[in-house]
């Protein structure tokens, strides 16, 4: 048995967001149709969206957003549901807002296209419609899911659904210093290749160890290692190239931490077009240091625009991408804690690109105390734990060193996997 969904235009839009709902997130089969009479002669499990119901199938009443093909201005009205604010409100349906739409809003990043089109200003957490609306903080889709489930249940209760497992995965990103070539010739071409290029980090890593706050990589790694396998916890790793030849990058310590590891790049997501070959050249020094890497992930901790960043990863071979959050504000950008495949709003279409949403950052919580760092972390977990989603953070490497400066982020990175587990 497997749920129908019936809609009288069945459009990109439509098919992307249920798609994303049913399969995605509640792990159940879907099939689609725009005949009437066929929908209401099925024997499975009926939906239908529109204006009005076929018969006593749930029945959730649309808007028009899903229903365009067009990158509009939306006069966006509200209602209350709950103790939140929720867009899109409908009449005579199993909500009182289109949660479909609603959801393909929110995931897709629509505001932030019209954002983008209006103003260069970088796009901040407090200007979204989630922050005013009082949902940043809840994997709001993956709530209104279980919701969706729960309806279905009560209707049909033989209907079985495939049941989630919860999944905590921190990532970890670091930048690699390039190292100083030996000759007087040498040297010289990396003190103007490298040593001036504010992108490598050159200089703020060599203040760091000057001052007392560098760290080494790969003791920290090795470190690290050993107390992930006790909480059988598997990151993801993220690492920054400098800009140098490759003469200049000595990773070999590196490469052995990080043999059976999923790696990937860090901040490749450039907003210029021209960056894309700075992105297959960072791709191509990752597989010479772990050859064995088959899939590759980026990761972006500053500006996410879009379309572009996107775009510029996919045309780099890019398939998978861990960038989706606020890097100065918790909260789930997306409005989800499951995995989606990017939806192009400008192209009108589903990509490849698999993206990931990350709710938590050590920046966001560098700042508080210790006893609100595990409560704020707590909250979070819960909130994914409730959904069966992925509980994704992002740490810088130095942030789980034993220096002083970072002990409580570590201490907080350690409790935080010890209450989430997996």
């Amino acid at each position: 048995m497997h749920l129908i969904i019936f809609s009288s235009v069945l459009t990109p839009r439509i098919k992307y967001i249920f798609n994303f709902i049913f399969k995605e997130i509640l792990k159940t089969e879907i099939e689609f149709t725009g005949n009437a009479e066929y929908f209401t002669q099925s024997k499975q499990v009926k939906i239908s969206y529109g204006e009005k119901a076929l018969g006593d199938e749930l029945f959730f009443k649309s808007s028009p957003i899903l229903f365009s093909n067009k990158l509009d201005d939306i006069n966006i009205k509200t209602t209350l549901f709950g103790e939140y604010q929720v867009p899109f409100p409908v009449e005579n349906s199993l909500f009182p807002f289109d949660v479909f739409a609603a959801s393909f809003f929110i995931v897709t990043r629509y505001e932030e296209y019209l954002h983008q089109k209006k103003t260069e200003e970088d796009f901040e957490a407090k200007k979204s419609y989630q922050f005013k609306w009082k949902i940043l903080e809840r994997p709001i889709i993956d709530e209104w899911a279980m919701l969706i489930k729960n309806m279905i249940r009560k209707k049909h209760p033989e209907f079985k659904f495939y049941e989630k497992r919860f999944i905590n995965q921190p990532s970890i990103n670091f930048n690699i210093t390039p190292n100083i070539p030996d000759g007087f010739l040498g040297r010289t071409k990396f003190l103007f290749s490298s040593v001036f290029n504010k992108e490598n980090n050159f200089l703020s890593s060599k203040f760091d160890q000057l001052t007392g706050i560098g760290v080494s990589s790969e003791a920290v790694l090795s470190d690290l290692n050993l107390v992930l396998e006790k909480k059988q916890t598997d990151p993801i790793f993220f690492i920054n190239f400098p800009n140098v030849p490759d003469d200049y990058i000595k990773a070999n310590g590196i490469s052995k931490n990080l043999s059976s590891k999923n790696v990937g790049l860090l901040r490749p997501c450039a907003s210029d077009k021209e960056k894309i070959d700075e992105i297959k050249t960072g791709l191509a020094k990752l597989k010479k240091i772990l050859p064995d890497q088959i899939n590759v992930s980026s990761q972006q901790l500053e500006i996410l625009k879009f379309p572009i960043c996107y775009l510029n990863l996919l045309n780099s071979g890019i398939t998978t991408d861990y960038s989706m959050g606020y890097p100065n504000r918790a909260g789930f950008r997306a409005g989800t804690c499951t995995p989606f495949n990017w939806y192009d709003l400008q192209l009108e279409k589903v990509t490849p690109l698999l993206v990931y949403s990350y709710c938590l950052n050590d920046i966001t919580l560098q700042h508080l105390s210790n006893g609100t760092i595990f409560n704020s972390i707590k909250e979070y977990v819960d909130a994914v734990k409730f959904v069966n989603g992925y509980f994704l953070s992002n740490w810088q490497l130095r942030s789980l060193s034993d220096h002083l400066k970072y002990k409580k982020l570590k201490l907080a990175f350690i409790e935080m996997n010890n209450y989430a587990g997996n």
